[in-house]
């Protein structure tokens, strides 16, 4: 088993050492910069060579997403020169920004009069090892509810093993908004907000159509605070005040002060990174089964990157944290489509990761375990157009400070309400794209305000990244966007008229904070994609996996998204980091005490 912590928290530029020499290397000593393309923009590097070594290899500022780039940028130069080689493995779960880092590295190599060919050329591997390992608790899924499962569980001192089949942490949570609702009275009251646990868990039940279960919504709803709480503790920062994220429904979102879902990863990982006794990570290693004995799930057969055999076993517990299905098109169409989403198959983009395929899912179900929910699947009306991620989008927004505006440059939802609501609206506008658009008042300073993956708003709106544009004037706006201005006009005329008249406006929104009337103006595209799957194992408020018969699987806990029966018929946005939280960290703490 090989400890990953360190290499997840490369937070600047990596600089290494030379490791040894490759036989027959020959180089123009010197330093040499190359870049090439990586998965949003070029990606820098700088390499210095001897006559005979590769010495270093730094990697400079890019517009990689946070979080997940510091894996390959770390793990990359890291292998070059340990190998002297470019004949190195991608990064799982990362492979574009991988390639583009060997191939930048290739070029400064190319420069430095180097035998490419011979470099790529692969040494021979010896046959990977079988591995056999046991803890207390073994956890499937490095992302946010497997993390918080091993922060709980570590906690209460138990030796864990967490297995991720990606070559990067984080899974789904990496690349989420950021934002987290709960109650919190100290950040509400200074802005007239009234709220409380019974509030945030009735409209999270309501909101979801009352399908869910409601002991694990008001499990939810009454510990998110404290979960909050728990995550500060461990290093998380979130910014000063509350907003109301999409489609959270109420103004009690709490937003993450680093990008995405970073904040929160980072916090788990540096909490672990102090216990590296009781807690192993085992990366590009892939869970395939559970293991029962006697009526009691004892641990995992996994296999590992080259093929090896991975034998884990449980003393205490296994915790199933594997996410959800939305990016698995044969899941979702099997368990989805239907009257509400009536095309779920490859036309329609994913928010998801790559790794995020329902596999926990039928891990459990194989074991007697019984799925609730499994036709809800949530839709998220943020996503970018071409590629389906949430890449370009400014999420420290809030509802409040924004409209959207279709192809007739005109409003068509409110946007304050329900996230299935509002994709469905999207979905029959034209060409099933809407504007997300905000005035002056919402962006303040584009030279420091920064959209979810942290480049500036001024950069997105010079690169034209992601479809960005912006006007001086109303008019001038609609002219880059290509929508008739006197209906952008008028709309915006409307909107305005709604917030000094105290609402709602003609489409029923009552979030009216502020009029739009101050330049520039700001605008980009966006379409909705598959995000979420609401449906998936059942449990109880302990985290424990129930079988189909009610019963509780001994040994079996399960957080996340590969769960059901929390989120019912539409998850409220802001709830799911809020589910890994407390959830994760029920089920750490259900399995480190088990008897």
């Amino acid at each position: 088993m090989k400890k990953v912590l360190a290499l997840c928290l490369a937070l600047c530029m990596m600089l290494f050492g030379v490791a040894g020499f490759a036989e027959g290397a020959s180089y123009t000593p010197g330093t040499y910069t190359a870049e090439a393309r990586g998965m949003w923009g070029t990606i820098p590097v700088t390499v210095t060579v001897s006559e005979n070594a590769i010495e270093s290899i730094e990697v400079g500022e890019n517009n990689e997403t946070v979080g997940l780039r510091q894996w390959p940028m770390n793990i990359i130069p890291q292998e070059i020169i340990e190998s002297q080689s470019l004949a190195v493995d991608t990064v799982t779960g990362a492979t574009v920004t991988s390639r583009g880092i060997i191939s930048a590295v290739e070029d400064c190599l190319k420069q430095a009069g180097a035998d490419v060919a011979a470099l790529k050329v692969a040494a021979e591997k010896e046959p990977a090892q079988d591995v056999e390992a046991s803890a207390d608790v073994v956890i499937v899924g490095g992302g946010g509810a497997g993390l918080a499962a091993a922060c709980s569980a570590t906690e209460n001192g138990a030796t864990v093993i967490v297995v991720e089949k990606m070559g990067t942490l984080g899974g789904n949570s990496m690349v989420s908004g950021g934002i987290y609702n709960a109650p919190d009275p100290e950040a509400q009251a200074p802005l007239g907000i009234e709220d409380s646990p019974e509030f945030f868990a009735q409209q999270t039940w309501e909101g979801g159509d009352k399908i869910a279960n409601k002991e694990l919504v008001d499990e939810m709803c009454f510990n998110a605070l404290d979960g909050l709480k728990w995550m500060e503790s461990m290093g998380l920062e979130i910014k000063p005040g509350v907003g109301q994220g999409t489609g959270s429904l109420y103004q009690r979102t709490h937003y993450a002060v680093l990008p995405q879902g970073s904040g929160y990863i980072k916090a788990f990982v540096e909490t672990l990174m102090t216990r590296e006794d009781l807690c192993t990570i085992m990366m590009d290693t892939t869970a395939e089964s559970l293991i029962v004995e006697d009526g009691r799930v004892v641990g995992v057969n996994a296999v590992g990157k080259d093929g090896n055999a991975v034998t884990l076993r449980a003393s205490k517990g296994v915790v199933v944290a594997t996410g959800g299905f939305a990016g698995n098109v044969e899941m979702r169409v099997q368990y989805c489509q239907g009257e509400k989403w009536p095309d779920l198959g490859k036309s329609l983009m994913t928010s998801n990761m790559p790794g995020v395929t329902g596999d926990g899912i039928r891990m459990c179900e194989a074991v007697g375990a019984n799925l609730i929910d499994m036709d809800q699947i949530q839709l998220l009306q943020v996503c970018n157009p071409k590629n389906g991620t949430t890449s370009g989008h400014f999420n420290a927004a809030g509802v409040q400070g924004y409209v959207l505006i279709n192809k007739e440059g005109e409003r068509f939802i409110r946007e304050d309400g329900r996230r299935d609501e509002i994709s469905k609206a999207m979905i029959a506008q034209t060409d099933g794209i809407a504007y997300l658009l905000m005035s002056g008042e919402t962006i303040y300073d584009p030279e420091t305000q920064t959209i979810a993956s942290g480049r500036t708003v001024a950069d997105m709106v010079e690169t034209g990244d992601d479809g960005w544009v912006s006007g001086e004037t109303l008019e001038e706006l609609a002219a880059n966007m290509g929508v008739p201005a006197d209906a952008l006009v008028a709309a915006i005329d409307e909107y305005n008229a709604a917030v000094e008249n105290g609402g709602p406006d003609q489409f029923g929104r009552t979030l009216l904070n502020y009029k739009f009337e101050k330049g520039p103006w700001y605008a980009y595209p966006r379409s909705p994609a598959a995000h979420y799957t609401m449906g998936g194992v059942q449990i109880d408020t302990a985290a424990r996996v129930l079988s189909t018969d009610g019963n509780v699987i001994p040994g079996l806990y399960a957080a996340g998204e590969v769960t059901g029966g929390i989120h019912g018929g539409n998850r409220l946005g802001g709830n799911a980091i809020v589910d890994f939280v407390v959830f994760g960290r029920i089920a750490g703490n259900s399995a480190s005490t088990a008897e």
